[in-house]
């Protein structure tokens, strides 16, 4: 499993807005999104659909998620 690029820990979705596509923690996603910077386009590295629902929620913009995977 990839590390975050943040700040080294277990990454659970890979954001595939960025090039290359950059791997996040839940908490740095989290982090990303409720600065201004929302995560649209993401790829979940454990296969669950989890995240949708924690990052549309301190997200301030209007696009919906959409997971891709």
């Amino acid at each position: 499993m990839a590390d975050c690029a943040q700040c080294g820990m277990p990454a659970v979705i890979e954001d595939l807005d960025e090039r290359p596509p950059r791997p996040w923690c839940l908490g740095c996603a989290t982090a990303l999104v409720r600065a201004g910077d929302p995560v649209l386009r993401y790829r979940s590295l454990d296969g669950a659909d989890r995240y949708g629902r924690v990052l549309f929620g301190g997200s301030t913009e209007v696009l919906p998620f959409r997971p891709i995977g």
